[in-house]
């Protein structure tokens, strides 16, 4: 895996909205089978705790996609889940492996 130099946000901006990324539940996280999620309603990311590096770091950028697509021309494609997914570990993969400042 190439290095990181990066970290998963508390929060962040997408078209004027604040996106806040916190912690699932253990127990939501089991209720629910899933290791995150993304609430359109509120513009929250969560994640479950207790996943290795890879894992949190694949879903996040996971949801990221979800969130990132609410607010294109076609927010529907954010019920794709092949699409989210592949688009998630596109993102996953630029940031693993950006290297160096354009200049």
């Amino acid at each position: 895996m190439a290095e990181k130099d990066y970290v998963i946000p508390k929060t962040f901006h997408q078209r004027n909205r604040k996106v806040v990324v916190k912690q699932m539940s253990s127990s939501l996280s089991d209720e629910l089978k899933r290791h995150g999620d993304f609430c359109r309603d509120n513009f929250i990311i969560r994640l479950a705790p207790c996943q290795n590096q890879e894992t949190l770091e694949s879903t996040y950028f996971h949801e990221l996609a979800h969130c990132l697509l609410e607010g294109t021309t076609k927010p529907q494609l954010t019920h794709n889940e092949k699409f989210v997914d592949s688009l998630g570990a596109m993102l996953h993969q630029y940031m693993q492996t950006a290297k160096g400042e354009y200049k």
